[in-house]
């Protein structure tokens, strides 16, 4: 081998072990990048994800409370359409048990009249 060819070598293989030596670098620099993203973005995501759940977990009680009111609102309202329908039933039933009660104390009365009279005309003889 010559003189020149030697230094050729050489200079390949020197410049071959300083590129090595780069990819060796950035390879490590990959890496630490990738460890640094991983210990900067999991606890991001997780906080990310934290702050989503409890944004969901509103706008779900949100909705249940609208939900359990509106139902509130309809069970009051039925038991409300209820209670007057057995009032006026009852004011039914009370109108005519007093219209019968009159009707009997009339009665009771005509037929009190009526010993009460005989009763005095009995004495009388």
């Amino acid at each position: 081998m010559t003189e020149k060819e030697l230094k050729t070598t050489d200079q390949t293989g020197i410049e071959a072990g300083l590129a090595l030596q780069q990819v060796r670098q950035a390879e490590e620099r990959a890496r630490q990048l990738v460890e640094e993203t991983r210990t900067r973005t999991a606890p991001e995501l997780v906080r990310q994800a934290g702050e989503e759940t409890e944004e969901l977990r509103k706008k779900i009680l949100t909705e249940a409370r609208k939900q359990a009111e509106k139902l509130r609102k309809e069970i009051v309202e039925r038991a409300r359409a209820e209670a007057e329908d057995l009032s006026r039933q009852t004011e039914a039933e009370k109108a005519e048990i007093l219209r019968k009660a009159e009707d009997s104390f009339k009665e009771a009365v005509e037929k009190t009249v009526a010993r009460l009279l005989e009763i005095m005309e009995s004495r009388k003889v």
